[in-house]
């Protein structure tokens, strides 16, 4: 069976389409079931994947969801997503690539 695509030569990647989104919503689920993050953490990360393909939630939905700023919403996303001493290496490489992906997508300055 031949793939189909539907994307141009010319057009470039998306960054954070569906097939990140799948990948990224994984490894939160991931890092979950490995008590590397915790509930609530967990809670805020998927959030923050699921509308990073957006540039990221407004300031009005995290206010109303959460009861926090965009800024604080991202500092305790980052802060969930920090390593634990107890992370192997491969766990603080994922969360690491989720921290730099979220980052990027919802343009942390």
């Amino acid at each position: 069976m031949i793939g189909v695509t539907t994307q141009t030569a010319d057009e470039p990647e998306e960054a954070f389409g569906t097939d990140w989104l799948r990948l990224a919503l994984r490894r939160c689920e991931l890092l979950a079931q490995m008590h590397s993050v915790s509930s609530d953490a967990r809670w805020m990360i998927s959030f923050a994947i699921q509308w990073a393909p957006f540039g990221g939630a407004s300031a009005a939905e995290l206010l109303e969801r959460f009861g926090v700023s965009r800024r604080r919403f991202m500092e305790l996303v980052l802060e969930g997503l920090a390593p634990k001493s107890t992370d192997v290496q491969k766990i603080r490489a994922m969360k690491s690539h989720l921290r730099t992906s979220l980052v990027q997508a919802w343009n942390v300055q």
